[in-house]
């Protein structure tokens, strides 16, 4: 009787072991669930990362807007002792080039200034009246944002 119980006992690990051979690779309900848990991932991850491009870009624009200050300061600053005569020629500082919208002497004011900027970074527009700026770029999509200082954004389709 021992030997028969021996037999069984083979008989059901023999069908286990080819169950197990035969099953090989993942269920459909499985993969199902793996690309559920991806596509979940993804639509939390995607909007986030894209909130820190955009940041990037934006401290991108206030350095090169606050370099371009500078060098509007240091024109100011020139054309006093020039008789107010300005600097007309546009002026290239680290890759970003700027030329003044208005041509002539530097705005007596010396914190009011309207110019163009380009560079690398698609910078289209960039205004500075009084302490705030305004500057407006283009982004990879063809959208047009415009960031104003004080918090104040918006954007249009190009």
């Amino acid at each position: 009787m021992a030997e028969g119980n021996m037999r069984g006992e083979n008989n059901v690990l023999k069908k286990l072991r080819e169950k197990s051979k035969s099953k090989k690779g993942f269920t459909l309900v499985e993969l199902i669930v793996v690309i559920v848990i991806i596509l979940i991932l993804a639509a939390v991850m995607v909007p986030s990362l894209l909130r820190y491009i955009d940041r990037a870009k934006e401290a991108n624009c206030k350095a090169d807007a606050a370099t371009v200050m500078s060098q509007l300061q240091a024109d100011y600053a020139a054309s006093l002792a020039k008789d107010q005569t300005g600097v007309d020629e546009p002026t290239s500082i680290n890759g970003v080039t700027v030329t003044k919208v208005t041509t002539g002497s530097v705005p007596a004011t010396k914190n009011t200034a309207n110019f163009v900027v380009g560079s690398t970074d698609d910078i289209n527009y960039f205004s500075y009246n009084n302490g705030e700026y305004t500057a407006t770029w283009t982004l990879d999509d063809g959208w047009v944002m415009a960031k104003v200082a004080g918090g104040s954004s918006s954007s249009s389709s190009s």
